[in-house]
């Protein structure tokens, strides 16, 4: 009991705002961001992006690609199609190395963690530095979360909601882009709400596939999201974009 209580409050505190910034936004913001990067996420959601003119950031852990995630049924992108996503323009944030909950590593094997994906990314995209990342499973601790939040510019998590105001860039949030989720009440709710609050809304999801998973999107609602968020003259930028545009980061 002692220790279950304990645990809670760990998880409590994890989610304190421990990187706290004053948004200082003129227009509301969104980001699409895609987990895992199955390779529909590349072929299907990369591809209905650019036709948008928009980019994405894509979290990759690096160990993973290429493989196949039985439990899912995906099949991971390779390292030419991550080389390819750089190329295009798309943000290349990190996911650690080899996807592990962040909650049950001590501060030796995240670094190492962070530091492999670093070096597999860099190697692929010459020259770049992830300088964003998320949480794996969305699981975090306060103390990883502190080593996570001095490394790097922002971390997104899975919690549901819309950044506005100060905000928490150790644990970003975010809206679901799930097929099972994304009604079109809830979509023209949380829009509503980007713009009374002058916000950023960050859409996530995993795979984009005809039959997408549970925690996945089809084209379709892809598609239709986006056009939805154009139509409401939104900016539809990646993370690091987003970051200056909220004052966080210099305009270079």
């Amino acid at each position: 009991m002692l220790q279950r209580l304990i645990n809670s409050a760990l998880r409590r505190a994890a989610r304190y705002r421990s990187k706290p910034f004053a948004m200082r936004n003129t227009t509301p913001l969104v980001s699409f961001t895609f987990d895992d990067v199955p390779e529909s996420a590349y072929t299907n959601g990369a591809a209905i992006l650019e036709n948008r003119k928009v980019r994405g950031t894509f979290y990759i852990a690096g160990g993973r690609c290429g493989k196949e995630n039985t439990v899912m049924g995906w099949h991971l992108i390779d390292r030419d199609q991550v080389r390819a996503l750089h190329h295009d323009g798309h943000e290349i944030g990190c996911h650690t190395f080899s996807h592990p909950r962040v909650d049950q590593l001590d501060a030796g094997a995240l670094e190492n963690e962070c530091q492999r994906n670093r070096e597999v990314i860099r190697e692929l995209c010459a020259g770049i530095e992830p300088t964003n990342f998320c949480y794996p499973f969305g699981s975090l601790s306060l103390a990883r979360k502190r080593q996570l939040e001095k490394r790097f510019d922002s971390c997104r998590g899975i919690d549901e909601g819309i950044n506005a105001g100060v905000v928490d860039l150790g644990l970003l949030r975010v809206i679901e882009l799930y097929d099972r989720t994304l009604t079109q009440d809830k979509l023209a709710r949380v829009l509503r709400e980007n713009r009374d609050r002058n916000g950023w809304l960050i859409f996530y999801t995993h795979d984009v596939a005809e039959t997408p998973s549970g925690i996945g999107c089809s084209p379709q609602v892809l598609r239709a999201t986006l056009e939805v968020v154009q139509d409401a003259e939104m900016s539809c930028l990646p993370i690091r974009e987003a970051l200056i545009e909220i004052g966080y980061l210099a305009r270079s």
